[in-house]
């Protein structure tokens, strides 16, 4: 699953602006403007656009009616420590950094295999996403989709990525992107949720907050008759440590069974308890 494709599920599922670096480099391009005349050099070598031609468009985009009251998703931006720089400068950060982690080869293969629509700006792939029948004609291929071209982009990515991630290391996820769309997108939406922690992949997601009336009905139904249940037996055994009989017993007693040995940590005898055996 491509970053493309999870970006379409983050807009879905949270509402945001999608603000893609390359549409806008690209659109510039096509229109030839001063801004896109300089870009295209760049994109046809393989290269990366430098960062004063990028964060400015970046910058004003966000400055829009529609991000202000929606919020944003940046799609492959930023890419270089100097455009993180950019963006701290300007007090733009990132609630959530997510990262796709997809082997190079797999990468090469899924861009040289695809194909650009023009007329509907639709993206096909030749062997995982072909086109229906009358649009095979009309494809093209982008400049910076060749094997040349991504072996160039790949190596200043890893070059690049060090700086990235350890700016953003206490809001960024590393995501198996080799995996079903489906998976990478519970995966991706549980992280920007809150119910996933940074950094670590694969760890199932932490149950979310039970609304207030669900908090209630489990309190009254689970927890009320067990505190109950210690109550009484407190009452009853009228230990010297009240504190410390009633923490091993609800320990002892817990439905949920805790991973204890019983055997090991009994409650503390009664002294009442003492003198009767005595008696």
């Amino acid at each position: 699953s491509g970053k493309g494709t999870q970006c379409e599920g983050i807009v879905e599922d949270f509402g945001l602006v999608h603000i893609s670096t390359g549409d806008e480099l690209r659109m510039h391009v096509r229109q030839g403007t001063p801004l896109g005349l300089q870009a295209k050099g760049f994109m046809d070598s393989g290269g990366l656009v430098p960062d004063s031609l990028i964060t400015d468009i970046v910058r004003e985009r966000m400055a829009h009616q529609d991000v202000v009251e929606r919020g944003w998703l940046l799609d492959g931006f930023p890419r270089t420590g100097g455009q993180v720089q950019a963006l701290n400068e300007a007090s733009i950060e990132p609630d959530a950094v997510v990262l796709l982690d997809v082997p190079d080869e797999i990468l090469v293969e899924r861009c040289t295999g695809r194909r650009l629509d023009p007329v509907t700006g639709a993206i096909y792939h030749l062997v995982h996403n072909p086109p229906p029948e009358g649009v095979a004609g009309r494809l093209v291929q982008r400049s910076d989709d060749t094997a040349e071209a991504m072996a160039k982009r790949i190596a200043t990515y890893h070059d690049n990525l060090g700086a990235i991630t350890t700016y953003y290391q206490s809001s960024c996820r590393r995501v198996n992107g080799v995996r079903a769309p489906k998976v990478i997108r519970e995966e991706v939406k549980a992280f920007i949720e809150g119910s996933l922690p940074p950094s670590m992949s694969g760890i199932p997601p932490r149950r979310p907050m039970p609304k207030p009336e669900e908090a209630v009905a489990f309190v009254e139904k689970a927890m009320m008759p067990f505190i109950v249940k210690g109550c009484a037996a407190l009452c009853k055994t009228k230990p010297d440590k009240p504190l410390e009989y009633l923490a091993h017993w609800m320990i002892e007693n817990n439905p949920n069974k805790p991973l204890v040995d019983n055997t090991a940590d009994q409650a503390p005898p009664n002294k009442n308890d003492v003198n009767e055996e005595r008696a």
